[in-house]
């Protein structure tokens, strides 16, 4: 059925035709297999992963992007605003494309929950069973008053999550994705070597933090995730907080988080470096910090569980007595491609089982006041065998 599908392959089209097909047909079973009449993609990952959509004003609070209507049968719709219509024409393979717009142009419905509505009730599917990302790891792309419109329209619909059905088929990458996965993380591995060897007493995080940036552009990336960069007593726990103009200083440990973003794949690791010779109680806590992200490393191999791993870790832990400095006790990593974080995580307790194919970023971590925090972050592929270390960038602490 889906290779009957005709699907235009326009020059901004990232893949070959064939390559969304097997997601399409993927999809279809994990439809059938939930009963789904229909799946509504409205999140700039699932439009880009199935459909090839491309766009540069997802993060807008004014712009409505698209999102794409998929049926049982394979039929597939987008539906977008009138200036969007021909970004549509040149980055997406989907031949069916239905335009609203305010003004009613063109005899356009002029809105999008009732151009949405619209196409299902042609289809016959306004009242069927449909699933939405409405579950772990997405946030429907539309705001309330779209939604709760969307929503009064399809109240005799059943509505479900489409989230595990999704993110089981993202999480298997394809030869060609792995491709993508094994460029972006060798930019990302030369980007941070550069940068690193380029860090001075006095120095800012977000000096450091350009100086990757332009480094990563270099090497060839088409965009920078937003990174840690933090060094300091001050600044170690502050996870997740983007880089300051505070002054690198001799004996601080610094840590680096993230990475690009090359043709829709990303990578995400973590290196630490410091100016000047560590203390002992440093090099001992980063030192330990490494052998517990290999102790996970070292089980990592398809039909373990994602759970298994990071119980693994924690038992290593607390084996050496390192419990106490332990930040991420029960969640070790997160899986990783079209977003930078994905499902499923090495999470305790998770019963999902590893298969070849899957790509991880595994990143125990430690702290201790005064000392730093401390850890390195790997990205994977899970291969027949084990794994394969994407980044393969020296784990020692870099000493400047």
């Amino acid at each position: 059925m889906v290779e009957a599908i005709t699907m235009r392959e326009p020059f901004m089209l990232e893949f070959p035709a064939s390559e969304y097909k097997k997601r399409l047909k993927l999809l279809m079973e994990k439809m059938e297999e939930n009963a789904m009449d229909a799946v509504i993609l409205t999140t700039k990952e699932n439009t880009r992963y199935f459909t090839g959509y491309q766009l540069i004003v997802w993060g807008s609070g004014i712009s409505k992007p698209a999102c794409a209507i998929i049926t049982k049968d394979g039929e597939v719709t987008m539906v977008s605003g009138y200036s969007n219509r021909e970004a549509l024409k040149v980055t997406t393979w989907v031949e069916d494309l239905r335009i609203w717009d305010p003004l009613g142009r063109d005899d356009a419905i002029t809105n999008l929950p009732d151009a949405i509505y619209d196409v299902l009730t042609k289809k016959g599917l306004a009242k069927g069973k449909i699933g939405m990302e409405t579950g772990v790891g997405f946030r429907i792309h539309m705001n309330t008053t779209d939604y709760s419109k969307l929503m009064g329209h399809l109240q005799d619909a059943a509505i479900i999550d489409a989230g595990p059905s999704i993110w089981d088929l993202r999480a298997i990458k394809s030869e060609l994705e792995i491709s993508h996965m094994k460029n972006v993380c060798n930019i990302n591995i030369k980007a941070y070597e550069k940068a690193l060897n380029s860090i001075y007493p006095g120095m800012t995080e977000l000096e450091l933090f350009r100086e990757i940036s332009k480094a990563m552009f270099e090497f060839g990336a088409d965009e920078v995730f937003p990174l840690g960069i933090r060094a300091g007593a001050e600044r170690y726990t502050q996870s997740n907080c983007p880089p300051s103009e505070r002054p690198i200083e001799k004996g601080e440990i610094i840590l680096i988080d993230g990475g690009p973003g090359c043709k829709g794949y990303y990578s995400d690791i973590i290196r630490e470096a410091i100016i000047g010779q560590p203390s002992d109680r440093q090099k001992e806590l980063y030192d330990f910090s490494v052998a517990a992200c290999e102790k996970g490393l070292e089980f990592i191999k398809p039909g373990v569980t994602a759970g298994e791993v990071c119980q693994v870790v924690d038992e290593f832990v607390d084996a050496h007595g390192y419990g106490k400095y332990y930040e991420t006790r029960g969640w070790v990593g997160h899986s990783i491609g079209v977003s930078i974080h994905e499902m499923p995580t090495f999470e305790l307790g998770s019963e999902l089982i590893l298969k070849s194919g899957m790509v991880f970023a595994i990143e125990p971590a430690f702290y201790e006041e005064g000392e730093g925090w401390f850890g390195i972050e790997e990205n994977i592929l899970i291969t027949d065998k084990g794994y394969e270390l994407l980044t393969p960038l020296k784990r020692d602490l870099w000493i400047l």
